[in-house]
């Protein structure tokens, strides 16, 4: 190791001084049985937080989001693959509503319980790389994540993802550090991962990346379980490669669309929104504690650096990936798992805990408002849920309007129309059409229903333009059914043109 890299740090476990490694991580903890209340402590935290996340979520009268909406679809046609993700949150949804059944509590009770594994999962990484102290203010920071308080109320893809990720770190640190099988674990957790979100290959930059920085963990390039690991990934991430192949590799397509990186135009007002948009994901003082550990890159461990490694590279690519087209603020959240290990071990063996305690009382203030904001929200008059309030009512009209026309078919060319009304229609409207007339395939529905499906048939068209458009053209017989609303508590409500079509004249 570099004398830089051992200023200040604690040494790096060498095969031949496992021993005395372990050793030192009781003496750094203060005792063995201090170190275990210390774990205790944090593991009871997550675990009221999680309790108070799901006792929020059961009482919310907050409706899906229509992303979710739609996860939840999938989960009903289970599959290899979906138009824009791989299937692992929709098995996960599938399972969740077989137990708690199809209410919005139902969809989303996963995402807490899920997150309180990665907390856990990330404490025991920083177990194996600092001590007791650092694993249990890591546990606490990631479970209290900004970003994770407001995911962890919502059925996402970054659910699952964080899950993986936090589980292929950990076995990365115990392959790298003891060896033995836990390759298999590694593989295990990066094909799960890919079967989450295709974020995951991200991963990989941060392999290779460590193993280039820090010297300790170069040897991993001769290891036959390092390689092993990666096919044993690609094994399981196989059944949506093929489930791609069968339908035109529309997922990858669709991801690849995501990027959009073509034109030349820079968008500096973009990088500046999603840089900005971090402080507010991995909380305004980890996120400071985090560059100036970058910043002070001479001065860290080779163990530190491994953990940035795994954070740089996602951070790069998102903010350069803001400045050519656009980023969302989640895209760089796989980031945050090994930082929030790196800024807990920095600020421990600097003596500078006093942040971590700020950061807690922020983040846990930031977690009750997530929690319960919404219900101030007619007091104030601003509603961040805004986009999720009204759909509930909104069906009920709609399913009015096919009560009176027994037989017809909803139809739509608004995939936010047709995720939300096929979930908060009653009884579920399962041969929705979504309108097509280019015939590309841009979303799910548009992968699974048919205009075909018209032929025959009475249906209802469904849209917020005040004319039916290039629908009418191919009908016989169109007639205007008047209006329904979605009413939002501070904003005015959106109004949705209902018309009657008979007389398919397609093929």
């Amino acid at each position: 190791m570099s004398k830089a890299g051992d200023q200040g740090g604690f040494a790096e476990p060498q095969p031949s001084s496992r021993i005395s490694a372990r050793h030192s991580v009781n003496r750094h903890a203060g005792g063995t049985h201090h170190g275990a209340s210390l774990t205790a402590s944090a593991v009871l935290f997550v675990l009221v937080l999680t309790a108070w996340r799901l006792a929020a979520l059961s009482i919310s009268d907050i409706d899906l989001f229509f992303d979710e909406a739609q996860y939840w679809y999938w989960a009903k046609n289970l599959d290899l693959g979906y138009f824009s993700k791989p299937p692992l949150l929709a098995w996960l949804i599938a399972g969740s509503t077989a137990i708690l059944g199809d209410s919005e509590f139902g969809v989303r009770a996963f995402s807490a319980v899920c997150y309180a594994v990665t907390a856990i999962v990330s404490g025991k990484v920083a177990l194996h790389l600092y001590n007791t102290r650092v694993a249990a203010w890591t546990t606490v920071m990631v479970a209290l994540l900004p970003g994770v308080s407001v995911s962890a109320t919502i059925a996402s893809t970054d659910v699952p993802l964080l899950l993986c990720w936090a589980a292929a770190l950990y076995c990365w640190v115990r392959y790298g550090r003891d060896g033995g099988a836990w390759w298999i674990g590694l593989g295990l957790a990066l094909g799960a991962g890919m079967m989450a979100k295709y974020a995951m290959i991200y991963f990989l930059f941060g392999m290779v990346l460590t193993m280039l920085l820090v010297p300790s963990w170069r040897h991993l390039w001769r290891q036959g379980g390092l390689w092993g690991a990666l096919v044993l990934a690609a094994l399981v991430f196989a059944p949506n490669v093929w489930w791609n192949y069968a339908n035109d590799f529309v997922s990858f397509g669709h991801t690849a669309e995501n990027a959009n990186w073509q034109g030349s135009n820079l968008k500096p007002h973009k990088l500046a929104e999603f840089a900005g948009a971090q402080f507010g994901v991995f909380g305004p003082i980890l996120l400071l504690v985090f560059c100036w550990c970058l910043y002070r890159w001479r001065h860290l461990t080779q163990t530190e650096r491994m953990l940035a490694a795994f954070a740089m590279p996602v951070l790069a690519l998102m903010l350069f990936q803001s400045l050519v087209s656009r980023a969302h603020a989640n895209w760089a959240a796989v980031a945050y798992i090994s930082a929030a290990i790196l800024v807990s071990g920095w600020l421990v063996r600097q003596a500078q805990e006093r942040w971590l305690k700020l950061s807690f009382g922020l983040h846990l203030v930031v977690a009750g408002f997530v929690l319960h904001g919404a219900f101030l929200a007619p007091l104030v008059g601003v509603d961040p849920w805004h986009r999720q309030r009204g759909w509930t009512a909104l069906a009920g009209d709609v399913r009015g309007l096919l009560d009176q026309h027994p037989g017809a078919l909803l139809v739509t060319g608004n995939r936010k129309i047709a995720a939300s009304m096929m979930y908060y229609v009653r009884p579920h409207p399962w041969d929705m059409v979504k309108w097509n007339p280019d015939g590309h395939i841009d979303d799910h529905y548009e992968l699974t229903s048919s205009h075909a499906a018209l032929k025959g048939r009475t249906s209802i068209l469904l849209t917020r333009a005040e004319e039916p458009g290039d629908v009418a053209a191919a009908f016989a017989e169109v007639a205007d059914l008047g209006t329904v609303s979605r009413h939002r508590l501070t904003r005015p409500p959106e109004v949705y043109h209902a018309f009657l079509l008979s007389g398919y004249r397609g093929e």
